[in-house]
């Protein structure tokens, strides 16, 4: 039987992991025979009268996020998609398409309406009232009109739990194991101490780079962070302020993330935090290179040069950059508020979890730095992820997912 399926996502005009990673997918439902025909909806929307708000134009700038999630809806809400057998909702609002039978592939909802509402208050974008409002109306609009949905196939156990949480699914939800998106090398060598540690991924708000640069001028070991993005120069200011001794990475709040969240350092193999120096004087060269955005053959460099490989983001829906890390044989460090990384860690023993703040991180890179044995213990569980993370396997439970949604 050959499908004639709608793939429905939002364009924000770039081409980043997810969608390399959709396109992925998408090649194996093609390759079963079936027709696959992506459907779009602007991902940034200007200010217009929308969903029964005449007045929204002169209001969007009190919350520009609210609304523009608003007009998106609005626009999905009018696709028309009844030429489609199914219909495979993406990134939000997707899943509020007007068919009635969704695969819904998921990593999360719009995430400041729920897991994010309080961090996104207390990170100072928004104003409490105006945003307890917009988290009302939204999850309303979402509960009302995403019935069509008949199988949910999550990015992650993270991503499940969101279903369960938020919205009280329980089933059907399967889990969707994709493979890192970078191609393996051909043969990994021996783990290494003498290489930079590593940070990769967008410099956006929640990736919390600033404890990356935080735990380098800490333990003071060469640092490369990768990634272009809206909050690239507040992480060179940061960088520029630890160096002039004008912040101390072990005390102050780095992120609006950032701040301790305990006192459990169980991860880090018994050296604890309070081994660490205390105390930032001031450097007069910065342990921290800023590269921004690299292309795929530099990232690949700098996964096979890494010593340790960071991954410090809040609730990450999956564990793309560590899995990315453990296909090059590298350890992994990930906070334990980290959602899919902890997983990704937790799963296959090939990291250690610390917590949220710059000092934890130091003691994490400094527990691998400072025993090979241990290193090459985790580097050998990290490249067997090749075998166990395949775009076989992420095919297959795509294409299985289909068929139990028709």
């Amino acid at each position: 039987m050959t499908l004639k399926i709608g793939v429905v996502k939002p364009d924000y005009g770039v081409t980043g992991g997810f969608e390399y990673l959709l396109a992925r997918l998408a090649s194996a439902i093609e390759a079963d025979g079936h027709e696959i025909t992506p459907v779009s909806i602007p991902g940034k929307q200007r200010p217009r009268p929308i969903w029964g708000q005449a007045d929204a134009p002169s209001r969007w700038f009190d919350h520009p996020d609210y609304f523009n999630y608003l007009a998106m809806v609005h626009d999905t809400r009018r696709l028309e998609l009844d030429a489609f057998d199914l219909v495979m909702s993406t990134q939000p609002p997707g899943y509020l398409a007007p068919h009635d039978r969704i695969l819904g592939l998921f990593y999360h909802q719009a995430r400041i309406f729920y897991e994010l509402a309080e961090p996104y208050v207390n990170a100072g974008y928004v104003d409490p009232t105006i945003h307890a409002a917009a988290v009302a109306n939204v999850r309303a609009i979402d509960d009302r009109h995403r019935g069509g949905v008949q199988r949910w196939l999550a990015g992650s156990n993270e991503c499940a739990r969101r279903l369960t949480d938020a919205w009280n699914i329980a089933e059907p939800i399967d889990v969707l194991d994709a493979p890192p998106l970078t191609d393996p090398p051909d043969e990994v060598p021996p783990w290494s101490g003498h290489g930079p540690v590593v940070c990769v991924g967008r410099q956006e708000w929640p990736k919390r780079a600033e404890l990356v640069v935080g735990a380098a001028h800490i333990h003071q070991h060469e640092t490369t962070v990768i990634g272009d993005g809206g909050r690239l120069q507040a992480l060179r200011d940061l960088d520029r302020r630890l160096t002039a001794g004008e912040l101390d990475a072990s005390t102050d709040d780095l992120g609006e993330l950032a701040a301790p969240s305990g006192s459990d350092r169980s991860g880090i193999r018994g050296r604890l935090v309070a081994s660490l120096p205390r105390r930032s004087t001031g450097h007069a060269r910065s342990p921290v290179t800023i590269a921004g955005q690299v292309g795929d053959a530099a990232r690949n460099q700098a996964y096979a040069d890494a010593s340790v490989v960071i991954a410090p983001a809040y609730r990450e829906d999956y564990g793309l950059t560590a899995l990315e890390a453990m296909v090059w044989g590298k350890p992994v460090v990930v906070c334990r508020d980290g959602g899919g990384l902890v997983e990704t860690v937790e799963s296959t023993g090939a990291g250690i979890v610390v917590e949220p703040n710059a000092a934890a991180i130091a003691a994490g890179v400094q527990s691998i730095l400072h025993d090979p044995a241990f290193a090459a213990e985790l580097r050998d569980r990290a490249i067997s992820v090749r075998s166990t993370h395949t775009w076989e396997r992420a095919g297959k439970q795509l294409l299985d997912a289909v068929m139990r949604s028709c």
